[in-house]
Parts: structure tokens; sequence; C-alpha cells
């Protein structure tokens, strides 16, 4: 059964895998290996997710990652960029789980986050 939460500093190489496999997935075809590289290696490092995790405002609203038996299998993240509005910075699933709406719940939990802490009323 997958669990959809915040994201703690146990889950860091978790939403490090999930990201960077799902980040080469989508812009294989669109962006040269050098620049995946580059992306990669700056926002889905340790060192930024941890400090991702362990810090949290409207800016930021944390991880999210879903779980299932202790792996995460999706991860995603956003935040507030004015009084009003959220908006959806990340969202990441394993490649091969795509498809099973784990996207959807993760999406889910961060606009309810999104509305109930930050009082969004649009995203």
């Amino acid at each position: 059964m997958i669990k959809i939460f915040k994201a703690d500093e146990s889950h860091v190489a978790g939403i490090a895998k999930v990201c960077t496999e799902g980040y080469w997935a989508t812009y294989q075809e669109l962006l040269t290996k050098e620049r995946i590289q580059r992306i990669v290696e700056e926002f889905y490092n340790h060192e930024r997710i941890l400090q991702e995790v362990t810090h949290s405002d409207r800016n930021w609203g944390g991880y999210f990652v879903a779980v299932e038996n202790n792996v995460v299998v999706g991860a995603g993240g956003g935040g507030m960029i004015d009084e009003t509005t959220g908006e959806l910075y990340v969202l990441y699933v394993d490649p091969s789980r795509r498809n099973e709406g784990i996207g959807t719940m993760i999406l889910d939990a961060i606009t309810k986050q999104q509305k109930e802490e930050f009082n969004a009323t649009e995203q």
C-alpha cells in the first residue's frame, strides 16, 4: 500500500533517486546529457535535499513522498508564489511506476497543504 506524507531525513536518498531517474526519463530526448547531469547535480544532490526536507516555509512547503514497502516511489513539493497562489515546483515518480496514480496522490497532498496551511486559493 502506498502512503503519502511529508518527507524527513530518512527519505533523502530515495528522493534523490526517484527525482534523478524521473528527470532523466523525462528529458533524455529533449536535453543534452551534459545539461541533464548538471541539473541533477544541482537540484537532486544529498545536501540540497537534506536542507529541503529539514526546512520548510510558505515559499517551499517541503517534500512529500509516496512510500511503498519503505521505498520512495515518488516525490514532489511546492510553495506559495504570492499571498494566495501556490505552485507545484517538482513532481517525479519512479519511471517504472508511472500511470498508477502516484503523482496525483502527491499533488493532492501538496494542494491540501497549500490550501490548509498557506490559505491558497489557486495553484
